[in-house]
């Protein structure tokens, strides 16, 4: 396998995720902030459209680094903005259901409940792994051997960037936004976005690997 051109996939790959999940949480922080001042109660469904927005926005940051070593994909897009659109519409709804549930209980302390519910943000992270790469493995498939294993690569990925995005909430602020909290959202997608592109690169490297073998 060429090395050079493993080390360009990988960054390649890893600096797409990281600014799609960039964009994708600074857009969230902004709707979120809006929509909490204005006191809407259609805050969920704006965020499920957000959902859409930002699988759209990573399914076209991704295809732009695959087109380059197989070609045919352009179902990449479509088919990652449907997941990421599905992932929120039940991962928002059970992490909105935990804190509810962690709100009420008076027996736990301020560190108990925030273990619990970074416990409930990996689960999340695993479940919208799962499910992207579930719908990415059906793109994979028709190109390359073993692409299961895409759909646990991403499942690990995604449990460990939303942990990442979890830490980097502590940084924010919702009720107003302003410069400090723009700051903390953009390093906190770019690390969390790093974290999923950097392990699901690896992955993507190594089912690449005949086909980059060819290539060199």
């Amino acid at each position: 396998m060429s090395r050079s051109k493993s080390w360009t996939l990988w960054e390649a790959w890893v600096a797409a995720t990281a600014i799609a999940e960039l964009v994708g949480l600074v857009v969230v922080l902004i709707v979120s902030t809006t929509m909490h001042l204005r006191g809407t109660p259609e805050l969920v469904a704006v965020l499920h459209t957000v959902g859409l927005l930002q699988g759209i926005v990573l399914g076209f940051a991704q295809w732009l680094v695959l087109r380059r070593y197989i070609k045919h994909v352009g179902k990449w897009i479509a088919m990652t903005a449907i997941a990421v659109a599905i992932a929120w519409l039940v991962g928002i709804k059970a992490i909105a259901l935990l804190s509810f549930f962690l709100v009420l209980d008076h027996t736990g302390t301020v560190e108990m409940k925030t273990l619990a519910l970074a416990r409930g943000v990996f689960l999340m992270g695993a479940w919208v792994g799962s499910v992207l790469g579930l719908a990415q493995w059906l793109v994979l498939r028709e190109h390359i051997r073993r692409a299961g294993w895409w759909v646990f690569a991403n499942a690990i990925a995604w449990a460990c960037g939303l942990l990442v995005a979890f830490a980097g909430t502590t940084f924010m602020t919702f009720d107003r936004f302003d410069l400090a909290t723009a700051l903390a959202g953009a390093a906190t997608g770019l690390a969390a976005g790093a974290v999923v592109g950097g392990i699901t690169g690896i992955a993507l490297l190594w089912l690449l690997r005949p086909r980059l073998k060819r290539q060199a």
